[in-house]
């Protein structure tokens, strides 16, 4: 058997290519146009404030430095280690009872009926172990899916709290931009503040 405990929290997966839009100012600004006749001084300033209006986080930084994720990750790996051994206790007392049952086969201990009964039930213990090996991947895979689901949700509803006083028109995630300028990036701030509200509402 593989070992379950292999099927841990994959940080690729919480990687996704987020868009978080916030209802700001950004589509009253669509459709102005800057007068030509304005000066240089007031077209920078257009310019900056659409700058300004625009930050970036590094979705995975926060992720793999965020308590909730981490809290949930160790949860996820006792869970599955403790099915592991169970799992593993049962393969091991079937395979000592096969090989029991072919040490006396061998020896002709058995009889012809009983053999073959044995053999049977044997051969039944094997199906059913599959079978539940097989459940047993389907459910990990879905508990962590739901953790992932809801770590994703824990950071987006936080960072939509934030911006209802920072009001960007758009929080993009650094994995879809080339370049950015590090005074965009928000990252250190959505973090410190995830984890202290994370912090917090554990202390309730």
């Amino acid at each position: 058997m593989k070992k379950i405990i292999a099927i841990l929290w994959l940080p690729k997966l919480l990687v996704i290519m987020l868009l978080f839009t916030a209802c700001g100012n950004g589509g009253a600004e669509q459709g102005k146009t800057v007068d030509p006749q304005q000066n240089s001084t007031d077209a920078q300033r257009t310019v900056e404030t659409k700058i300004t209006d625009i930050a970036y986080v590094n979705f995975d930084s926060i992720v793999q430095n965020y308590d909730y994720y981490h809290d949930l990750k160790r949860e996820f790996e006792q869970k599955a280690k403790k099915k592991d051994e169970e799992f593993n206790s049962k393969v091991n007392t079937l395979q000592a009872e096969v090989m029991t049952f072919k040490s006396n086969y061998e020896k002709m201990l058995l009889t012809h009926s009983e053999a073959e009964e044995q053999q049977r039930r044997l051969g039944q213990r094997e199906i059913d172990l599959k079978e539940e090996y097989s459940k047993i991947m389907n459910q990990l895979g879905e508990e962590e899916a739901v953790m992932s689901r809801k770590v994703i949700d824990a950071i987006q509803t936080y960072v939509k709290k934030y911006n209802v006083d920072k009001k960007y028109s758009l929080i993009l995630n650094a994995a879809t931009i080339i370049v950015g300028a590090p005074s965009m990036d928000i990252t250190s701030e959505i973090l410190s503040g995830l984890n202290q509200e994370y912090i917090a509402n554990k202390a309730k």
